[in-house]
């Protein structure tokens, strides 16, 4: 299994590409990729950009340039209460939250002809949960909503259910996406720098970012130290 690692900033790699042994940058589509190893793993490494065009051309090149058959997208988002700054949440699902075409008699956020959300294989998850457990990571097992929209007001997402708390990021169905057409699995990690509402989000994000991304760098890290 060769295992893709896609980020949207560059703080989010960074740390995996010192992990890295035997780095090897390529660039391709003005996106730079990192083909080593992690451990025993063989990886490639993505600095995809922000935004869900973004992420699905580096998961599309991942797959077919660098022939991965398993993609992890890691990096920071927003979240909605009861979730905090710093938790570690693998994604239960992931749905666009900026994809409406309920005229036609979709639901919200599906695209025609595929899901309403993506969910990773159960054994997929089983196996990522068994690793944080092993490692002493707590994390929260919730949905993420992507959109090209940085999340500011509970208006923004009404018409989602919030009550056990919802990450909010600008990638992940993308990723999902692109990964279901292709036929290969993924999983999606978030690491909350910020909480929608609250009076000071945007210090947060600023104050939590860059700690958030080293700490998202250095958990994906772990986690693929101890893939089998």
């Amino acid at each position: 299994m060769k295992i893709g690692i896609l980020a949207a900033m560059k703080q989010e790699i960074d740390e995996l590409v010192n992990r890295m042994d035997n780095s090897n940058p390529i660039k391709i589509f003005d996106i730079m990729f990192y083909d080593g190893k992690i451990g025993d793993n063989e990886v490639t490494l993505a600095l995809a950009g922000i935004g869900k065009v973004n992420a699905s051309i580096a998961a599309t090149l991942l797959i077919r340039e660098f022939n991965c058959s398993y993609i992890i997208n890691t990096g920071i988002a927003g979240g909605t209460k009861p979730l905090k700054t710093r938790d570690v949440v693998i994604a239960k699902s992931v749905a666009y939250s900026d994809f409406d075409l309920r005229v036609f008699g979709y639901e919200y956020g599906q695209v025609p002809g595929l899901p309403v959300k993506y969910m990773s294989e159960i054994n997929n998850i089983v196996t990522i949960k068994a690793i944080f457990n092993k490692l002493g990571i707590d994390y929260k097992y919730l949905n993420v909503l992507s959109s090209d929209k940085f999340i500011t007001s509970y208006d923004m997402i009404k018409d989602f259910d919030k009550e056990d708390g919802i990450v909010l990021e600008m990638e992940g169905c993308a990723v999902a996406q692109t990964a279901t057409k292709a036929g290969v699995d993924y999983l999606i990690l978030r690491y909350i720098s910020d909480i929608v509402g609250e009076k000071s989000q945007i210090e947060d994000y600023f104050a939590f970012e860059s700690e958030m991304a080293k700490r998202s760098a250095e958990i994906c890290a772990k986690l693929v130290e101890n893939l089998e």
